[in-house]
Parts: C-alpha cells; sequence; structure tokens
C-alpha cells in the first residue's frame, strides 16, 4: 500500500482484549468510524470510560454523537428568542493522556485530563493500549517498520487484520490474565492460561489455529 497507514484500535483494558480496529490513511479520520464500531459491540445503556492519548479528533466524534439541543429559560428583553445549545450527555466520561514533547521529540511530561463527565485520574491511562500496539507490531509482519513484507492492497491488509484479532482473542493466552491452580509443583506455582475471549466470558476455552481456520460462523442479518 503506497503513502501511510494508520491503525486505530479499541483495546477492553480489563480483559486485554481486542475490541475493534479501523484502519485510514490519516489519524484523524479514524476516531469516527472506530467508535461507532465499538458501540455496536457494547451492552445497550452502558456507559464505558473513553480514554485516548491527546489527539481531539476522538473527543470531537465523541460530542458529536452524544450531544443533544438543550433549550434554556428565556432572559433579558421580552420576546428575544433563546439560542438552544449543544450539550453533551451528562452519562458520557472521557479522559485524555497528552504527552509533552521537547524540540527533539522526547517525551518530558505527561498530563491526564477529563474532557467529559468525572472521571478519576487513576482511570486515565493509555499504558495497555501503548503495550497492545507493540504486541501488534511484533506479531504482524505486515506492521513491521521498513522491511518489504508490506501489504499492497487494503483488502490484504484489512483481512491480516481479521485474522490476527481472532488469533490474538481467542488462541494467544495473555499471561496478565491466567489464573493460580491450587497445588505446587516443585515449587512452583501452576497456572491456568486464559485468552481475553476466555476472561471476558466470550468463549469457554482457548482455541487452537485449527479450530479458529475450520468453525463456520453464521451471522444472522
Amino acid at each position: 500500500m503506497e503513502g501511510e497507514v494508520w491503525i486505530g484500535i479499541a483495546f477492553v483494558t480489563k480483559h486485554r482484549l481486542m475490541l475493534s480496529f479501523v484502519i485510514g490513511a490519516r489519524e484523524a479520520s479514524l476516531a469516527e468510524p472506530l467508535i461507532a464500531k465499538v458501540e455496536q459491540r457494547l451492552r445497550a445503556g452502558s456507559w464505558p470510560i473513553w480514554v485516548s492519548d491527546g489527539l481531539d479528533a476522538y473527543g470531537e466524534a465523541l460530542q458529536r454523537r452524544h450531544s443533544f439541543l438543550q433549550h434554556y429559560p428565556r432572559t433579558g428583553k421580552p420576546g428575544r428568542p433563546c439560542r438552544p445549545q449543544m450539550v453533551v450527555r451528562p452519562e458520557l466520561k472521557y479522559g485524555q493522556v497528552v504527552k509533552q514533547r521537547d524540540e527533539k521529540h522526547r517525551v518530558i511530561g505527561i498530563c491526564k485530563r477529563s474532557r467529559y463527565g468525572d472521571v478519576p485520574l487513576e482511570k486515565i491511562s493509555t499504558v495497555y493500549i501503548e503495550r497492545q500496539n507493540l504486541t501488534l507490531r511484533h506479531d504482524n509482519r505486515r506492521l513491521t517498520r521498513k522491511t518489504i513484507a508490506f501489504s499492497k492492497k487494503f483488502t490484504g491488509l484489512e483481512a491480516q487484520m481479521f485474522l490476527y484479532q481472532g488469533y490474538y482473542n481467542l488462541v494467544r493466552p495473555h499471561r496478565a490474565l491466567r489464573l493460580p491452580i491450587s497445588g505446587v509443583m516443585n515449587n512452583h506455582k501452576k497456572w491456568q492460561p486464559r485468552t481475553p475471549a476466555l476472561a471476558a466470558g466470550l468463549s469457554d476455552h482457548n482455541w487452537s489455529m485449527r479450530e479458529i481456520m475450520s468453525t463456520k460462523i453464521y451471522i444472522n442479518h
């Protein structure tokens, strides 16, 4: 693929689940479709805490999707109409992690801020998604920088990302999600490996690559 390619990823921190992704030519263009895809997968009526970096596109996209016209009572001169204003829904919670850099683009400070809603500062973090981006590049050769193993077409990269999403969520056990098993053998704990899908209750077992490549999925529209 010619030019620069951006991949926006939605990540559930608790279960280390790769919820959705969007591929685009500009980072700012990913916010709206990525948020829309994520909200399709959320439980009806749920309001998660959204966290992103300092890119304003995510906050603007959330504002457009969750705002309504608020009519205020008339004040001032009689007969003068009151102009309604767009107000963000109070259920929306969104925080940002803004990195401050010097002239050499080195990080010299990090600032956390709550944009919408009352979000505790300890809940505002991008550490897990940044680690996931590293894992994504490490596992996917097409995303390694300065190589010839790139995708020549958008459809090829998209198909690879769908395959990786299934592999990461269903097949690849995550060390942070393992559970201790009662009993000790040779002074070492025994652990039950778990994938993000198993930890999130979306599966009852860890899948194999053979299983994920041979299982037929039927979706009713």
